[in-house]
């Protein structure tokens, strides 16, 4: 996924997220209204979460792997001779 895009979806997502949850101390319990804001901050967050977990992997995948052992980046460290 694009940086920019990436960036777009997570603000979108959290904007929704966020008015979602404010307007949700105003709303009247068991109404229809109520009801609609429970299930866009569910949708919202779970939105969210799956945004971060392929972004998440996104960006491991294009890091350099970290040596496993001690002796391996005292050798990574070292200049070829």
């Amino acid at each position: 996924m694009a940086p920019a895009l990436g960036r777009l979806a997570f603000t979108m997502g959290l904007t929704l997220f966020l008015l979602a949850l404010a307007a949700l101390p105003f709303l009247p319990l068991g109404s229809p209204a109520f009801v609609a804001d429970l299930l866009a901050l569910a949708i919202s967050g779970g939105f969210l979460a799956l945004l971060i977990v392929f972004i998440r992997r996104g960006v491991a995948r294009h890091l350099p792997s970290q040596p496993a052992s001690e002796e391996e980046r005292h050798a990574a460290s070292r200049p070829p001779s």
